[in-house]
């Protein structure tokens, strides 16, 4: 005969429902946790494609000083790591026939019919590449040393307004690039933008509030009364896809920077 059990030692398990709860908790904590974490890093990536960004502004700035500095890629320009061409070899009428016009006239004649953010914008494209050449910095016949090589912040005018794939492996590009849409700014509202060509100075009649049919400001750099052309740059994410599916495109852009382009 077995001696019974004595009571005070018996320990009680947990039920199936209280089981069940604590899985539950310990869940919902869980998803919690992996929420926040995707929060913040999703934040990280936004504050990452901000300081990109900004760092391409004081660039982009330099390049609308000197846009003789642009650099002009076509389908061929993509594919290579040393190209020569630049802004002036776009075919663009940017020089009115004087290759030794003034950096102000070619950044006018560039921005000039850019009078809204719509299809009639200017698309550039600010990147870090990797500096290569032929000569040097070779591991094989055919592979460069990327990761030892230093990199450079390049400003592009492409064809087709859109920088394609064949730019991100032929130019060396590092991370994203930035695409910005340049239009002209509503610090002309109000200005007298227009030389009257019999007194020389500026006409009576002031600039209009958008949105504008044509564009705001004459259509030579001379006829324009201003010292500076104020413009906005639009800095967004690219993401390769093609100029159509973009250049109407509402999205909020990663940083707005008003520039002031002086003669």
């Amino acid at each position: 005969m077995n001696p019974p059990r004595n009571p005070s030692s018996v320990r009680p398990g947990f039920s199936l429902v209280e089981v069940t709860l604590a899985i539950g908790i310990v869940g919902v904590a869980i998803l919690s946790l992996v929420g926040i974490l995707g929060s913040t890093f999703q934040q990280v990536d936004e504050i990452m494609q901000t300081n990109r960004a900004l760092s391409g502004v004081t660039r982009l700035i330099g390049a609308l000083d000197n846009p003789r500095s642009i650099v002009y890629l076509d389908a061929a320009g993509e594919k290579v790591p040393n190209n020569s061409k630049y802004l002036m070899d776009a075919g663009l009428p940017l020089d009115g026939g004087n290759p030794s016009v003034s950096n102000f006239d070619i950044a006018y004649r560039l921005l000039q019919g850019a009078r809204d953010n719509g299809d009639n914008a200017v698309w550039l494209y600010v990147y870090e590449r990797k500096i290569v050449s032929f000569e040097n910095d070779k591991t094989g016949p055919n592979a460069y040393a990327l990761f030892s090589n230093p990199s450079m912040i390049e400003v592009a005018y492409c064809n087709g307004k859109n920088l394609s794939l064949d730019a991100f492996s032929g130019r060396n590009i590092i991370g994203t690039p930035m695409r910005v849409r340049l239009s002209l700014s509503k610090l002309l509202v109000g200005q007298r933008a227009e030389i009257d060509s019999s007194t020389l100075e500026p006409k009576t009649t002031k600039v209009a509030a958008p949105p504008w049919a044509t564009s705001p400001v004459p259509a030579l750099p001379k006829d324009y009364a201003l010292a500076y052309l104020p413009v906005v740059a639009e800095f967004f994410s690219h993401d390769y896809s093609p100029y159509d599916s973009f250049k109407t495109k509402s999205e909020i852009p990663l940083l707005v920077q008003n520039i002031v382009i002086s003669r």
